[in-house]
């Protein structure tokens, strides 16, 4: 076998799983990273590549020029690897007007089928070139896709570990593109005039979105998606937006650094100042207002926050306070290693839209119990919706607090289920919460189910899909038109 095909292969295994990763973090700032986004991108991907071997197999039945077609297919690939985040700037955003589950698929579609399907169609040519005799068809073709799937591997830890938190999505598709391109030329040693001014003006456009990117205090692609820090006007106010995925996070006030949101005004409603200093832990940090808020009220505040651009973010831009201790952690890792005790704990894990249903599980709340006090009392913010299908998540986390030994108040500030936040407010103790004003407390009811969430059935983020999906649709449209 060919080692410079190998070695192709290797590059070519290495740019479908970077296409898919980057591809998905590229849909992410306008359609989340929900349960629908990445069944699309998988769904997508797998679709690409199979027609992409069908097609690789149909014209490999004829051996004729095979060096010249792997060479054409491979430049294509390449091209497109680099047109993608063309893609994703002006085509993304315009098919994202129509309704969400086809602006999804079709938008997944336009971003990733293309340099999949040209990448998938490699591999039967690959193993036609350095297939010599019948009997060793197997060995090839074992080969062949060992040694890619090799180089998919190490593209999934450099992208996810390394590159995409690094430099971004744009500078990584780049580099993805460019390798492919150029390892293409050495390998079979032919320039065409026009395939290379394609590739030149497609790396002048990367280069073109990082130098003239949207003024902002702070961009990075990472761990949780495309973060945001910037400065707008809003009803004549400055106000500085935290945002992750186009999603607003955390709302500052540039001149008191006090928080806008209604959110947190329910939340300072809420809760009372301590008389003594007390113990309170805020998973998921944000901009760290609300960790900002619990110490003005006489707590010692630890903040646990999984993504550490978010924890740099809330210090310099969000002037988050130096006593608060940030840890840097997943939030459930966090409680299964944690031996303290606290007064209050705030969830408020939102990623975007969605809510990482593994930590609040009933052996995650069971081991929650340990760390809490006689009279400390959890706030979880959580969606406005209880209504019909959309308000079934509201219900699995209602039962398995209640199921969880946990009384348990639904709060809010509004009746307006698709622009307004409700705060769950649990203690073991019920009297713990009859401070609570009975002018913030939701009666409405919920759909009726008797399901949990458990490590073992985690339905949370089924159930809580529907109203996920129309809590982003709500929030395109509003920003759409505004």
């Amino acid at each position: 076998m060919l080692r410079k095909f190998l070695f192709l292969s290797f590059i070519e295994g290495a740019a479908v799983m970077a296409a898919e990763l980057c591809g998905a973090k590229l849909l992410s700032p306008v359609f989340g990273s929900s349960l629908y986004v990445w069944a699309s991108v998988l769904g997508i991907t797998l679709a690409a590549l199979a027609l992409g071997y069908f097609y690789g197999g149909a014209i490999s039945a004829d051996s004729k020029d095979s060096s010249k077609k792997l060479f054409n297919i491979l430049i294509v690939a390449a091209l497109f690897l680099l047109i993608m985040p063309v893609i994703s700037r002006y085509l993304v955003p315009r098919i994202s007007y129509i309704s969400f589950l086809p602006a999804v698929i079709l938008s997944t579609f336009a971003l990733l089928f293309f340099p999949i399907f040209f990448l998938g169609a490699t591999s039967p040519l690959f193993i036609l070139l350095q297939t010599t005799h019948t009997n060793s068809s197997g060995k090839v073709s074992g080969t062949v896709y060992a040694v890619s799937t090799a180089g998919g591997i190490l593209a999934t830890f450099l992208c996810g570990f390394w590159l995409i938190p690094s430099i971004g999505l744009n500078y990584t598709l780049l580099i993805f593109g460019a390798l492919l391109f150029t390892v293409t030329l050495f390998v079979f040693k032919v320039l065409k005039k026009g395939q290379l001014l394609l590739f030149i003006a497609f790396v002048y456009l990367n280069l073109q979105f990082e130098l003239k990117r949207e003024k902002t205090l702070l961009t990075s692609d990472g761990v949780l998606g495309r973060l945001e820090v910037k400065d707008v006007v809003s009803n004549g106010q400055s106000v500085r937006l935290l945002k992750i995925n186009e999603i607003i996070q955390t709302e500052m006030d540039l001149k008191t650094h006090l928080s806008v949101s209604g959110y947190v005004t329910l939340l300072d409603s809420l809760i009372d100042r301590a008389a003594s200093p007390k113990e309170a832990l805020v998973l998921g940090l944000g901009g760290g207002l609300t960790a900002n808020l619990l110490l003005q009220k006489n707590y010692k505040v630890t903040g646990v926050e999984f993504d550490e651009r978010i924890i740099e973010a809330s210090l310099k831009h969000f002037y988050l306070a130096k006593k608060v201790e940030t840890v840097c952690s997943d939030a459930r890792y966090y409680l299964n290693t944690c031996n303290k005790k606290f007064d209050l704990v705030l969830v408020d894990i939102f990623k975007a839209e969605e809510q990482p249903s593994h930590v609040i599980t009933m052996e995650s709340l069971e081991r929650l119990k340990t760390n809490l006090n006689k009279e400390a009392v959890i706030y979880i913010n959580w969606h406005g919706y209880t209504n019909n299908e959309l308000g079934k998540g509201t219900s699995v986390l209602y039962n398995t607090l209640v199921r969880s030994g946990f009384e348990v108040i639904l709060t809010s500030l509004s009746k307006e289920q698709d622009h307004r936040n409700i705060i769950f407010a649990a203690s073991l103790n019920k009297d713990n919460l009859s401070a609570i004003h009975s002018g913030y407390v939701l009666n409405e009811p919920l759909p009726a189910t008797s399901l949990v969430n458990t490590d073992d059935l985690p339905v949370l983020e089924k159930y809580n899909a529907l109203a996920n999906k129309a809590w982003r649709n709500n929030y395109l449209r509003y920003y759409q038109n505004n």
